[in-house]
């Protein structure tokens, strides 16, 4: 079995941000496998279990993450831990996978790191960085960064599927990392 977590924040007023990147991408999958998230107070996130794979959104905001992932971890006792996340320190357009490793400052997986350790695969989608780093994960995208994010959304969810399919983290890796920013025509 595999936790399969997409990190962002509870409420209307975060929808869509940037920080939400992985519950905006956990959805699109969820949805187009004709699924749905039901609620866990248990755990305190929302859920679907899919083939052997548990699908987590988190609804203890971002800094608290870790909770609702160590308790999901020890209910269903994964063997894998997949996060899947904004990165300020990539461009928008840009999608990585990294195996383990430092958090780079991004408060969702300092909790995770906390209460669980950093040894789980990440899927990385740019954000790019703004002036601010508060102000920008939790800002919306704006109109001329929409085509991008929809078609790298697109891209990271069918690497979810083809991950879900083959349970292969580095065959993901080599089919679907974006190292330049995903060229989409306008």
């Amino acid at each position: 079995m595999t936790l399969l977590v997409g990190l962002g924040n509870p409420t209307l007023r975060y929808a869509h941000t940037r920080h939400n990147v992985g519950f905006d991408i956990l959805d699109s999958l969820v949805s187009g496998l004709n699924l749905s998230f039901t609620f866990s107070p248990k755990h305190n996130a929302h859920l679907c279990i899919y083939k052997d794979f548990i699908l987590l959104k988190p609804q203890t905001y971002m800094n608290l993450s870790g909770e609702s992932v160590l308790s999901t971890k020890n209910f269903y006792k994964p063997k894998e831990l997949l996060i899947v996340h904004d990165d300020l320190d990539l461009p928008l357009g840009v999608v990585k996978f990294k195996n383990g490793g430092g958090n780079g400052g991004h408060n969702g997986l300092k909790s995770i790191d906390a209460l669980c350790s950093n040894a789980y695969y990440r899927l990385r989608v740019g954000i790019s960085k703004g002036t601010n780093a508060t102000e920008h994960v939790l800002s919306k995208f704006n109109e001329n960064e929409e085509p991008l994010k929809n078609a790298v959304f697109e891209h990271a969810k069918n690497a979810l599927k083809f991950f879900i399919e083959c349970n292969d983290f580095n065959a993901m890796c080599n089919h679907f990392t974006l190292k330049k920013p995903l060229a989409i025509e306008t």
